[in-house]
């Protein structure tokens, strides 16, 4: 419960990976080609998350960082819990990811400490994850399973 208190509190406050403003310029470099890749069959590191935001009503597909584990996905908050499509899921209920030529929905994200979500990411994951420090996970449930 700690952790998510502390994932609460800090929704609101600026999050900086290390590497952030490096990584921040090397995604918007690559995104455009990154959101063409990620989603496939052969690409199982990345995801895209498709939301609709909060205020606009607008559609959306985010790039993300994701893994398959059982009943739905964890995900990397790579840029903290303040980035809008995670916002966006939470105020909606959830929304979609599209993993490896599927779209599975999922429900609202829940905050999950790092030694859970870390464990999900392969070891050459893990390692970019840790060297970047990128703390900030959440799972996200399948929508059938949350229903059930």
């Amino acid at each position: 419960m700690a952790y998510i208190d502390q994932v609460a509190r800090t929704a609101t406050t600026p999050y900086t990976p290390r590497f952030g403003g490096v990584l921040r310029r090397a995604v918007g470099l690559t995104n455009r080609f990154m959101v063409g890749i990620a989603g496939k069959r052969w690409n199982s590191i990345f995801a895209i998350v498709e939301h609709v935001g909060r205020s606009s009503g607008r559609r959306y597909a985010t790039l993300v960082a994701a893994r398959r584990v059982e009943h739905g996905f964890v995900v990397s908050l790579a840029f903290g819990p303040q980035v809008y499509w995670y916002r966006n899921l939470v105020e909606a209920g959830g929304g979609i990811i599209r993993w490896q030529n599927h779209a599975y929905p999922v429900g609202t994200p829940v905050p999950v400490d790092r030694a859970t979500a870390i464990a999900a990411f392969n070891p050459t994951q893990r390692f970019f994850l840790r060297i970047c420090g990128i703390d900030n996970f959440v799972q996200m449930p399948d929508a059938v399973q949350e229903n059930a």
